[in-house]
């Protein structure tokens, strides 16, 4: 996971000219299933956000948890998000706020797509003067093998 979240930040670092020390990471990642390309595209979108949107301190990271899937997730110090603006955050060309801010809104609906493809799921948690914590998730690798997971598919089974 390191080496997908470097290629995110890179993109994300060449479009919005991030400084390489603004988003704090931890040394080691738990290890999931899923596909690199799309997991970076995951990254890429959550980063972008918490530059255009969120404040000036960004930190990401994972955990294993309880059922088995591991959750990473993009941290921002940036105004919360109201629960109606919640709601509609992982919807197609549903935009938050700031309508000056480029794109098309489509960013987090892709996010969507690709968790629930790669067998995950995907959300934010939001309160006032804590920011906002976008997060994935996808089944952990252990030992060589997927975690069971009542919904993962591997990519093969999920392009059929």
């Amino acid at each position: 996971m390191r080496a997908v979240v470097e290629e995110a930040l890179d993109r994300v670092r060449q479009s919005h000219g991030l400084d390489p020390a603004s988003v704090d990471a931890p040394a080691r990642w738990p290890i999931a299933t899923g596909y690199a390309p799309w997991i970076e595209e995951v990254w890429a979108n959550y980063l972008s956000n918490a530059i255009k949107y969120g404040g000036s301190l960004i930190s990401v990271g994972a955990a294993v948890r309880v059922d088995g899937d591991v959750r990473f997730w993009v941290h921002d110090d940036g105004p919360s998000l109201t629960p109606a603006e919640q709601a509609q955050l992982f919807v197609p060309c549903a935009r938050r706020r700031s309508e000056s801010a480029e794109g098309h809104g489509r960013g987090l609906s892709i996010v969507h797509r690709i968790a629930g493809r790669l067998g995950g799921a995907c959300g934010v948690e939001s309160a006032p003067g804590e920011g906002n914590r976008f997060w994935f998730s996808l089944p952990s690798f252990d030992g060589g093998v997927p975690h069971p997971h009542p919904t993962h598919q591997s990519v093969a089974e999920s392009s059929a």
